[in-house]
């Protein structure tokens, strides 16, 4: 009997975290890292989920008692930004964040920490200083519009036995989904040459920092109230494609320029902001949690997906 008792202690005694938006490239890895490290992961989505976004019930029931809630949903940002995506975009994120507040609200036992997606693109595109968490918000965009009214919708959330971190998340590169496959494929065919200018920043974090940051934030008894998901070393777009050309033993790469980008991701289908934009940005609030960088350097980074691949 002993073994079985120790199992049923074991399991009695795992935390349980909640992931909205679990079917996505992020969710999926968050899932498979979390329940490594012995947590309990339930999910909620559209569908083949423990809850759904149409069924408040199973909303609560799923979050009460719950020790976490991570929440990565919204549409995907592959898209043309014309006025009917843009409203998606927008929409996607700011009622899954509405509904999600509304439940928490009705759990007997609300969840003791929420943590809420959002995008780095929120400050502004700078080419000096990286911004931290204490920069202005007041970023130019599309994407920067939609990090706004995502944030907003957490904030209002009336939730006040729950804690809330808004996570400004850069590119997240990993395997299996993505930007990194896209760079990859880019660079082998010998198209991984400076993307408009190149001297657009670029911000970045590693799938793994990315689940391990997430856990800090979670295990901190006061977590600061925004974390920038992004890695301590942001890199101009020439130098960034020249490290990933470098990862993969390819020697060259056409630059593409401004006017090109903007045509070929008009056929594709997505919007050219998302390539042309820069990203700088790092994380002062990730060091105030202890944490450290598994991959600080996009070397590193870039080697550990290489070797995967």
């Amino acid at each position: 009997m002993v073994e079985p008792l120790r199992a049923l202690r074991c399991l009695t005694d795992m935390k349980t975290l909640v992931i909205a938006g679990a079917s996505g490239f992020i969710g999926e890895h968050l899932s498979a890292f979390f329940s490594l490290n012995e947590w309990r992961v339930k999910t909620i989505g559209r569908s083949k989920a423990d809850a759904t976004w149409n069924d408040q019930p199973s909303l609560v029931r799923v979050l009460d008692g719950a020790d976490a809630v991570v929440n990565l949903s919204g549409k995907s940002v592959n898209c043309r930004f014309n006025a009917r995506n843009v409203e998606a975009l927008i929409n996607s994120r700011v009622e899954t964040t509405r509904a999600l507040g509304e439940a928490i609200a009705l759990c007997k036992m609300p969840p003791k920490t929420w943590v809420n997606a959002s995008g780095a693109s929120i400050y502004r595109d700078t080419t000096g200083k990286p911004n931290t968490e204490d920069s202005p918000t007041d970023g130019e965009g599309t994407m920067a519009d939609v990090a706004r009214k995502w944030e907003q919708a957490l904030w209002l959330a009336d939730t006040p036995a729950t804690h809330k971190v808004a996570l400004r998340i850069s590119l997240v590169l990993g395997e299996g989904g993505g930007v990194y496959p896209t760079f990859r494929s880019l660079a082998k065919t010998f198209q991984g040459g400076a993307q408009g200018s190149g001297k657009q920043m670029m911000s970045w974090i590693h799938i793994q920092d990315f689940c391990r940051l997430v856990r800090a934030i979670l295990e901190s008894n006061n977590p600061p109230s925004v974390v920038n998901a992004a890695a301590p070393n942001p890199l101009v777009n020439s130098e960034f494609m020249r490290a990933l050309r470098e990862s993969l033993g390819v020697g060259f790469g056409l630059q593409v320029p401004s006017v090109l980008i903007k045509i070929g991701t008009a056929v594709v289908g997505v919007d050219s902001e998302l390539v042309l934009r820069g990203m700088n940005v790092a994380s002062n609030n990730a060091t105030k949690l202890g944490f450290e960088f598994q991959y600080p350097h996009l070397s590193d980074a870039l080697g550990s997906l290489a070797a995967k691949a």
